[in-house]
């Protein structure tokens, strides 16, 4: 079994209280990310997992949404030797006004990184970025399902979610 709830739970990237997530929905719990991507020695459990989930001779390219995850993709580019990419959903308005920081080549497979995901809205439109690009989606793995919609809308649009853990199953928030 995974070590990685504990170490979310651990290090205090489980907050309580009140917040609106990027879909708009409010819930009374956060996992945040960014706690769990910048302590070492979880970030170093987590991109282990998400490494051993790659195949590393079928996978080209390792994408992940910004900012989230970058440190994500990064570090498991940096244990694969895959190249990696970091998508923008959104527009961006300055510089090179790159929707994608990297190479995805035409007929890549790309396997996407995700931190956190609630109905799965970020790593579809992470998806269809790729796939607007001629490459195609292998693999979509996310640290964290919040254990509510992301696996059934995903699965609608002919993807399947891998999650290293889930709330409810392996990460319990009423134990925070």
């Amino acid at each position: 079994m995974s070590e990685i709830p504990e170490l979310i739970k651990e290090i205090g990237a489980i907050k309580k209280g009140k917040f609106k997530l990027t879909d708009g929905s409010l819930t009374d719990y956060y996992i945040d990310k960014y706690v769990f991507e910048t302590e070492p020695r979880v970030l170093d459990v987590i991109a282990d997992e998400l490494a051993d989930r790659i195949d590393q001779e079928s996978v080209d390219v390792i994408v992940g949404p910004a900012l989230g995850a970058v440190p994500l993709v990064t570090a498991v580019s940096l244990r694969t030797g895959i190249s990696s990419a970091y998508m923008r959903t959104g527009e961006k308005h300055y510089g090179t006004q790159a929707r994608v920081e990297g190479t995805i080549e035409s007929g890549d497979n790309v396997a996407i990184i995700e931190d956190v995901t609630t109905t799965g809205g970020t790593i579809l439109k992470t998806a269809s970025l790729v796939e607007d690009l001629d490459a195609t989606v292998t693999n979509m793995i996310v640290v964290v399902d919040r254990n509510a919609e992301a696996v059934e809308n995903i699965r609608s649009k002919g993807h399947e979610l891998e999650y290293l853990s889930r709330v409810d199953e392996d990460l319990d928030i009423d134990e925070v």
